[in-house]
């Protein structure tokens, strides 16, 4: 039926009651929605554009009455892969009986890592992904090939890079400490730990690691680019000189007795201990105070680096391994009169931090887990007129059964000191929904859409957004057309 163009038949809506939804009305509201969304799903892996090409965004439902509405890009953050350690991870099963069968084991359940890159491959192949951030550490001690070993791993994974499947989907990748090897880094150069990361980059068909300054691509469609900077933060990274000269002489040689002896165990406790001082060069953060004061307001910027601007919630024991110059970068974004998302790994949890400093814009500090405990969706929407409008933090974790879900979605404004031209109509929305409580997408377009004069559906979208940022609003079947949303809201 859908491939010859005909729409499939859904269910009936139920009607409100007076003043909110009756609870058999809702439970009827939601099969019906959960039938409608089953047929959009397949809609959409079928749907052709007008050019006989399948659709770059089929999130977008062509305009009209069967848009999904405002355009936005999408953003995947994937943290610290540290192979080959990841690849020996338990699987996700309580496994005590060790003579178990090895085939039924690997038949009944799943090897993390394996697990969330399917799933992001999963992702790509339906279109859904404007571009793929890696947050560094792509091996485990500073060994070339273990870092090559990393990038095939997502080259193949995700079909990344070069002429493969999906080398069309931008992918960022920045240096982490664990990728920088130590013998390089006592080189005289400080770049020299730097060159063989690219020359592997390189080779992969990747594009090159930011290092003496920051690279900037500007991702997603032509009416709503986010523009991502590349950072280095780890310039200080396994870099002898930077060990206190008080003890350089009995620490340095230690150091190398470790790194000589190439015992794992070894290798690992110096790792996990390290004397690094991660920072960003002076140039790099003049080059992105320059990029925040050019760049056009109609782009979202995003930030990308390995290391955290905020110190970890749990207390860390180890020595050098905070940025030095967090502060530094730190008052350079909040200060720079625009909102911004920054996004790191490095610490293997994943707090979302929001900061302003008073009659700014907000700094949302965005941190991704390990690779093998999942990924963040990071969605950024904007208005009509193609301006940032809010930002959606999607967790993919797993969950206590060792399924991989999506995860409570977290919302963020990013219009800034834009949005006070929305307020009127903003207000009377969000007074109609309190009075109410529940309602359907039409209903609210039939009594809200006559407060805006022009583009109704796109401005009470955008209001709804606004709403959902500010946690004033809840809304069912989000990932859905807006047909299908039920509005509720909060007090």
């Amino acid at each position: 039926m859908l491939l010859m163009g005909m729409k499939p038949r859904l269910l009936s809506r139920p009607k409100l009651a007076e003043g909110g939804m009756a609870a058999s009305g809702r439970r009827k509201a939601r099969a019906d929605v959960a039938n409608r969304v089953h047929y959009e799903t397949i809609d959409r892996r079928l749907r052709i554009a007008s050019d006989g090409t399948t659709c770059k965004h089929p999130r977008y439902f062509g305009g009209g009455e069967l848009s999904l509405g405002l355009p936005r890009v999408r953003l995947l953050q994937i943290g610290d892969l540290h192979l080959p350690t990841a690849a020996r991870t338990e699987r996700t099963v309580d496994q005590k009986d060790r003579t178990f069968s090895v085939e039924l084991r690997n038949v009944i359940s799943r090897q993390p890592i394996k697990t969330v890159f399917k799933r992001i491959y999963r992702m790509c192949e339906d279109k859904n992904v404007d571009g793929i951030l890696l947050m560094g550490d792509m091996t485990d001690f500073g060994k070339l090939d273990g870092y090559k070993a990393g990038l095939a791993y997502v080259a193949n994974a995700l079909q990344l890079g070069g002429t493969r499947r999906n080398a069309s989907t931008f992918c960022g990748i920045v240096p982490g400490n664990h990728d920088i090897d130590r013998a390089l880094a006592k080189k005289p150069s400080m770049l020299a730990k730097f060159k063989p990361l690219n020359a592997a980059l390189d080779a992969a068909g990747f594009g090159r690691m930011p290092v003496e300054s920051s690279l900037v691509s500007h991702v997603g469609p032509q009416d709503a680019q986010c523009a991502v900077v590349l950072m280095n933060s780890c310039w200080g990274c396994g870099a002898v000189e930077y060990i206190p000269a008080e003890f350089r002489d009995s620490v340095g040689p230690a150091i190398e007795a470790a790194i000589a002896s190439g015992d794992p165990k070894v290798l690992s406790a110096y790792y996990d201990r390290q004397f690094d001082t991660p920072a960003f060069s002076d140039a790099s953060i003049s080059h992105l105070v320059e990029i925040t004061d050019t760049l056009p307001r109609e782009q979202q910027l995003v930030v990308v680096a390995h290391h955290n601007l905020l110190p970890q919630r749990l207390t860390r024991l180890a020595p050098y391994t905070e940025l030095v110059n967090s502060g530094a970068v730190r008052a350079s974004l909040m200060e720079a009169r625009r909102p911004i998302l920054y996004l790191h790994g490095h610490i293997h949890t994943d707090p979302i931090e929001v900061l302003s400093v008073p009659g700014g814009d907000v700094l949302v500090c965005i941190s991704a887990p390990a690779a093998e405990a999942g990924f963040n969706v990071i969605e950024v929407v904007f208005t009509r007129s193609g301006n940032p409008l809010v930002g959606h933090i999607l967790p993919w974790r797993f969950d206590q059964s060792g399924v991989l879900r999506e995860g409570a979605r977290l919302t963020v404004p990013l219009i800034g000191k834009r949005r006070r031209s929305l307020d009127d109509g903003l207000a009377k929305v969000y007074a109609y929904l309190l009075s109410v409580r529940q309602c359907y997408w039409s209903d609210l377009l039939h009594n809200c859409g006559p407060h805006f004069q022009t583009e109704a559906d796109s401005q009470l979208q955008e209001s709804i957004e606004l709403l959902m940022a500010d946690q004033s609003i809840t809304v069912e079947n989000y990932d859905a057309r807006p047909d299908s949303w039920i509005m509720e809201a909060r007090i």
